[in-house]
């Protein structure tokens, strides 16, 4: 077992990990899930299987075992094994002034829409809502913390205006589900793979870029108008890979996904990053005609 690197992703999502070497040199992520994960872990393990096949290479599976398992128990948890890339760190927050890095995390967008085309065929993938999570939310907070909810009724209330109404006719499609550039492993400004799958599935087509850069903006709010928001934004849409339908609330779409975020908080108590979103979501409403400008929409 290697103890002197740096795993790269949330160490929350497993019981534990570590990095090992074979007697060629290589070297090997190994994870460990709880028993109550298999049927999560193994439906990412599938889906980044068949997109790996298909020519994303980005996007690294879980190796098989010789009896053909991707997710192996021993005892009473289930492991995973998939390769380990070594990477750097990206310096926070300066890689916002990196128009390359939007470049790159746009062609890994682009190209896992072609290697993800027929996967909902071969995976039983979910469907999300983030409009039905957020009504649920609020019924929690409502139920729960009550100042919390009043904190964030008018940004629910900006929401349904004409955002709420427009969410179900949204174009859908396959999503990666928590792309940011921290769930990158970079060698300086080249993107070797994208991590943590596993909230991956069927989609608005733009989940994923309204994830990114609303993670860009919460980092600084000037990010959302630095070459890595920009240049990622120019270069997406270029290629035409997602319906006019889905870009035309995209501002909207970016702050509705914050909520997804202020989940995570909530259930961390973490009092400074629930202040911070509602801070940031009162940027991006009072800026939305701004933003809607600067990224050409």
């Amino acid at each position: 077992m290697i103890t002197d690197v740096n795993i790269q992703g949330s160490p929350e999502r497993t019981l534990s990990r570590a990095v090992i070497k074979d007697r060629s040199g290589t070297f090997f992520l190994i994870e460990k899930f709880s028993k109550e994960k298999f049927p999560t872990r193994m439906k990412v393990a599938q889906t980044v299987s068949y997109l790996n096949g298909r020519g994303l290479q980005t996007a690294l599976s879980y190796q098989k075992t010789i009896q053909g398992e991707f997710l192996p128990f021993f005892e009473d948890d289930c492991f995973g094994v998939s390769l380990f890339l070594s990477g750097t760190e990206l310096k926070r927050p300066d890689y916002l002034m990196s128009g390359r890095i939007g470049d790159q995390l746009a062609d890994f967008l682009i190209h896992m829409d072609k290697a993800s085309k027929g996967v909902d065929g071969k995976v039983s993938l979910d469907v999300f809502s983030i409009k039905t999570y957020i009504y649920k939310l609020f019924t929690e907070m409502e139920k729960y913390d009550g100042l919390v909810h009043e904190k964030f009724l008018p940004f629910l209330h900006f929401l349904e205006r004409s955002f709420m109404d427009a969410h179900d006719n949204f174009p859908m499609g396959f999503c990666h589900g928590d792309l940011h550039p921290l769930n990158v492993i970079w060698k300086n400004d080249q993107l070797l793979a994208v991590i943590d799958w596993e909230f991956t599935g069927i989609k608005p087509q733009v989940f994923d870029a309204a994830n990114l850069v609303g993670c860009a903006g919460i980092e600084n709010p000037k990010g959302l108008a630095l070459p890595m928001v920009t240049s990622f934004l120019r270069r997406i849409r270029s290629k035409e890979i997602y319906d006019d339908a889905g870009w035309r609330f995209f501002p909207e779409y970016v702050l509705a996904l914050r909520f997804a975020w202020l989940s995570e908080w909530l259930r961390k108590n973490d009092q400074q990053m629930i202040e911070m979103e509602a801070d940031f979501m009162k940027i991006i409403i009072e800026n939305i005609d701004v933003l809607k400008s600067g990224w050409n929409l």
